[in-house]
């Protein structure tokens, strides 16, 4: 049983009350960070894919949805980062604010273009780049796009299971 400070001379006990939806993100989060193993992935990138399947929507479309713009924000970052590179000998410590400033108009960019309104996913996209501080190539890029992709299948398949147990409805 935890405790919970009352003030700052008394605790008081706190009865922890777990319901099937904390169970359920309990086992998503552990499958996604064991799947991530297995493959050899870094696991903080697999739940930054878990997290942004759950970002708008609670569907499987939604997360494909989600993933997608993930993956998106992802190559936003990696040109960003790439022009940060780049930029560094001519403009110094302002090279990393003005790609970021590149990434930001990219993302609102794809949110108008796409009409897919997701701005949080295309932004973990792209903090996922710039916090990895990976090589900007096609193997980080596809690397960061299987880590994301495992933690959001992880998400994903409680979703899956539930689809299967419901009858078809015709139409």
């Amino acid at each position: 049983m935890s405790q919970a400070i009352v003030n700052e001379h008394t605790t008081a006990p706190v009865k922890t009350v777990w319901s099937p939806l904390k169970l359920r993100t309990a086992f998503e989060i552990a499958g996604a960070a064991t799947l991530s193993l297995l493959a050899g992935l870094p696991v903080w990138i697999a739940l930054a894919g878990w997290l942004s399947y759950h970002t708008r929507g609670s569907s499987l479309r939604d997360g494909a949805y989600n993933l997608a713009c993930v993956v998106t924000g992802l190559g936003i970052g990696i040109v960003a980062q790439a022009a940060a590179v780049k930029w560094n000998p001519d403009l110094g410590m302002l090279a990393m604010p003005a790609a970021l400033l590149l990434a930001a108009a990219g993302v609102w960019l794809m949110n108008v273009v796409t009409g897919v309104s997701n701005f949080r996913s295309y932004l973990i996209g792209v903090a996922v780049v710039f916090i990895a501080g990976m090589d900007t190539s096609l193997d980080s890029y596809l690397m960061l796009t299987a880590a994301v992709t495992v933690g959001a299948l992880a998400a994903a398949v409680p979703d899956l299971i539930r689809q299967k147990r419901e009858p078809e409805v015709e139409r």
